[in-house]
């Protein structure tokens, strides 16, 4: 089985980042990668101010923090996460983007380096064509925020081989997530039922049957969750919810 020491990100914003704090802070060195360094710069500093925080509410110590941070190394450049053991990618819901970028990790990395996508319900069979070696390509879907979210969806594509997955899977325990094999169907598990749900908060509002802070206040009340429906589409980006219901109406008007 393959050892993990050097983990790559892909896409330095909200899900990449918080990321890239979580695989440090479990010990693990970190590269973050995104096309412009100035959104790696931003979202480095974001993850110090988030740790700093931590000390503030003596969570954390300084030391901690400085270790932390010492474990995650920025750049633009895509060449860099040739020394990575896995690559985990996190950028924006966009099927065609992230093709393009696994035709170009797919000339970078060595061939034992398993690629990983955070897609919340692209196919990964569909993906995994773009990428020489499909056998150790594998979804790893993430839940925000993703430092602190115990969830994770491990998705084999029709490709991926016993060792990418078992791989995987101890990766998962190894940083702390409570990991769930899902079939390789459009919306995995969780996005299958979340999304109606979405939909069905912003049907609420829009009839005028209650306030977006009464449907809030009742989801988190009755379910047991931290944060309702508005606020976390807000929170992970209204295009991703988006993508995610564009990519599940194949399973009709429900969706």
């Amino acid at each position: 089985m393959k050892n993990i020491r050097t983990v790559g990100v892909v896409g330095a914003g909200t899900m990449g980042s918080a990321l890239a704090q979580k695989f440090a802070q479990e010990g693990f060195k970190v590269i973050l990668a995104d096309r412009a360094k100035n959104f790696v710069d931003k979202e480095l500093a974001n993850i110090r101010t988030t740790l700093e925080d931590g000390v503030e509410r003596k969570i954390l110590t300084k030391q901690q923090v400085e270790e932390f941070i010492s474990n995650i190394t920025g750049t633009d450049s895509l060449a860099e996460l040739k020394v990575c053991d896995i690559v985990v990618e996190a950028i924006f819901e966009n099927f065609e983007a992230k093709v393009d970028l696994f035709r170009s990790l797919s000339d970078l990395l060595p061939q034992d380096c398993i690629v990983t996508s955070n897609t919340s319900s692209f196919s990964v069979t569909e993906m995994a064509k773009s990428i020489s070696y499909p056998e150790r390509f594998i979804g790893l879907h993430f839940f925000y925020h993703a430092a602190k979210n115990r969830l994770v969806e491990i998705i084999p594509g029709e490709k991926t081989n016993d060792e990418t997955i078992e791989t995987t899977r101890l990766f998962s325990v190894l940083i702390g997530k409570d990991a769930i094999f899902c079939r390789d169907v459009y919306g995995f598990t969780v996005n299958r039922f979340f999304v109606p749900w979405l939909n069905e908060a912003a049907r609420l509002l829009g009839e005028g049957a209650a306030t977006k802070g009464e449907i809030d206040f009742v989801c988190m009340k009755i379910f047991g969750i931290g944060m309702g429906p508005f606020p976390l589409m807000n929170a992970t980006g209204l295009p991703v919810a988006y993508h995610a219901e564009k990519t599940l109406e194949v399973f009709g008007k429900l969706y």
